[in-house]
């Protein structure tokens, strides 16, 4: 059986991998919007880029769309729709994550998780029902195979953007300057002096 400790250390490490995991789609997410308001300089990209948006799906869509046009991006289509890819594959996890609530969940035998549930508009077209309870536990394991997925993910998209700024003479991220693994540190925890008795 877990004590109370073992419990704390488990949520808190649970907590730290749901941090980089969303820290990490963030950061693909930023780059996608980034891109397409850049891509405003482009007459070929004016249809995608008058209207900005803040939904990620929507962001995919748009450069999904400019990714069929012929112009500046279309030397980047295929390493560009890899990346669309890997984040669209990623959705529902980090939705799930970032959004859903949390209940801890722990045997007797001390294997533990945490469950996350969230609700989600169901197609009522193709006969499910109007609201859908979407329920997942996570075990630490799994954080940490989603966290080493997320952020590889994200430095794939931060090193291909890098050299479109580059090459469109953006020029604020240089692929010269990044250095390999820079998001995939680890980060040691402050010491916390005991407590005195």
């Amino acid at each position: 059986m877990l004590d109370q400790a073992e419990i704390v250390a488990i949520i808190e490490e649970a907590t730290q991998q749901r941090g980089w995991i969303s820290n990490a789609y963030a950061q693909v997410e930023y780059l996608l919007g980034d891109l397409i308001i850049r891509c405003r300089q482009f007459p070929e990209y004016a249809e995608q880029t008058a209207m900005f948006t803040h939904s990620a799906t929507k962001r995919v869509a748009k450069l999904r769309a400019m990714l069929n046009i012929e112009g500046p991006l279309s030397v980047y289509a295929g390493p560009i729709a890899q990346v669309l890819d890997a984040f669209s594959a990623n959705h529902d996890i980090r939705n799930l994550l970032a959004h859903g609530f949390c209940i801890f969940h722990f045997t007797p035998t001390g294997d533990a998780g945490l469950e996350f549930q969230k609700f989600e508009r169901g197609d009522v077209n193709n006969g499910q029902e109007p609201d859908i309870l979407i329920r997942q536990t996570f075990r630490l394991i799994d954080l940490e195979y989603f966290r080493t997925q997320f952020v590889a993910q994200s430095q794939n998209a931060l090193e291909l953007f890098a050299q479109v700024h580059f090459d469109l003479g953006w020029g604020e991220l240089d692929p010269a300057t990044l250095q390999e693994g820079w998001f995939g540190l680890e980060i040691k925890e402050p010491e916390i002096p005991e407590e005195h008795g």
